[in-house]
């Protein structure tokens, strides 16, 4: 699938998630310092939280997956699960389709594999459904051995469909597909995608126009997820959850964007680059460790500007506001840019805390920003 169409987008999220624009209505009620505390405690609690996952068994199990196994991308599926977030919020749905979709030449890659530490994943000549299913053996810290079975379901709630690819040939893809997860036989995780394809008069091509996914994973710890993006030739939307909980403690993000503009297509139909005008962001996120609670909320509109190439250059950003525990933290103003070329992005925004006013520029300066510059 074209990916060059997600640059501008990625580049236009780099610039605003970290944002929220001034909204005159409100008023900050924190002290910088107050809120840079609440940061580095979220942090913390967040940290605390990812470490216990990490000794769950259905987690260790998709980390230890062998590389190169038959008919999926190498790219690990429980890197996938961990980077989902709102920070790559475009990112998502597209990153854990290239982790559990097949490197689909023609056909979906259907067969039983076994994997033996000396001669590689082994096909299972016994087998004879029409899923995907991969075994493999693993230890956990602790040194224990626990089996492990992923099975891709391609065919689960829909037939599968042909798709033509940029360079002519087709390929079988999924319309609803379930993958599941056994730790010693016992139910760990579970994933259930859903795709909608883009028609080219009448013709579908290998470009999906909407990716869902939901399910979960975790045996004694649970990571649970929701997620969708849409793609039209007007706009480009994403929304979803994600949670962790491990014992009493927990952390959630969600998010609602939306970037509105026009898609440029091929000859064939192909995406070739999306020239966005305008959007929004929505993004909350909380975290629950030992007893004690926060919560962060971002919101924002902004307006984008790019240069002849679709690379977005500045970015305004209007009616947004940055809530800590559900009181106004802070407000931002101006057009997100780095006119300066000292490649610190914000001498043109201006953050508006209870005792004091800087820009954006010299607050990622004290916190420890420092330039970053990419030549093209």
């Amino acid at each position: 699938m074209n990916k060059n169409v997600w640059k501008p987008l990625l580049g236009v999220l780099a610039l605003v998630f970290v944002l929220a624009a001034c909204n005159g209505q409100l008023k900050p009620q924190m002290q910088q310092q107050d809120f840079d505390k609440s940061i580095n405690n979220y942090k913390t609690g967040v940290m605390e939280v990812a470490a216990d996952l990490a000794e769950d068994e259905a987690l260790q199990a998709l980390m230890s997956l062998p590389g190169n196994p038959p008919g999926v991308d190498a790219f690990s599926l429980g890197a996938a699960m961990m980077a989902l977030g709102p920070q790559s919020a475009f990112q998502s749905a597209p990153g854990l389709l290239s982790a559990v979709m097949p490197l689909a030449d023609n056909n979906l890659e259907r067969g039983k594999y076994d994997y033996d530490s000396t001669n590689g994943w082994e096909q299972d000549p016994s087998y004879t459904g029409d899923d995907l299913v991969l075994t493999w053996s693993f230890e956990d810290k602790q040194g224990n051995t626990h089996l492990a079975k992923l099975t891709f379901d391609w065919n689960y709630g829909k037939t599968t469909v042909e798709v033509r690819e940029s360079y002519g040939d087709t390929s079988e893809m999924p319309q609803d597909m379930k993958v599941t997860l056994k730790v010693d036989n016992n139910e760990a995780g579970s994933l259930h995608g859903q795709f909608e394809w883009y028609s080219c008069n009448g013709v579908l091509i290998a470009e999906a126009t909407r990716y869902a996914f939901d399910g979960y994973v975790g045996v004694s710890d649970r990571v649970e997820f929701d997620l969708e993006l849409n793609v039209s030739d007007t706009r480009v939307s994403t929304k979803g959850k994600v949670s962790a909980r491990s014992g009493g403690d927990s952390a959630s993000f969600s998010w609602n964007a939306w970037a509105d503009g026009r898609m440029q297509r091929d000859a064939g139909c192909f995406s070739s680059r999306f020239d966005v005008n305008k959007g929004h962001v929505d993004f909350q996120t909380s975290e629950t460790v030992s007893g004690e609670t926060s919560s962060f909320a971002f919101n924002t509109d902004f307006t984008l500007n790019l240069d002849t190439n679709g690379n977005p250059v500045s970015a305004g950003l209007s009616n947004g506001f940055v809530k800590v525990n559900g009181t106004v933290a802070f407000t931002f103003s101006g057009t997100l840019d780095d006119a300066n070329k000292n490649c610190v992005p914000g001498e043109n925004v201006t953050l508006v805390f209870a005792d004091r006013t800087t820009t954006l520029e010299q607050y990622l300066i004290n916190q420890g920003v420092r330039p970053v510059c990419h030549s093209d």
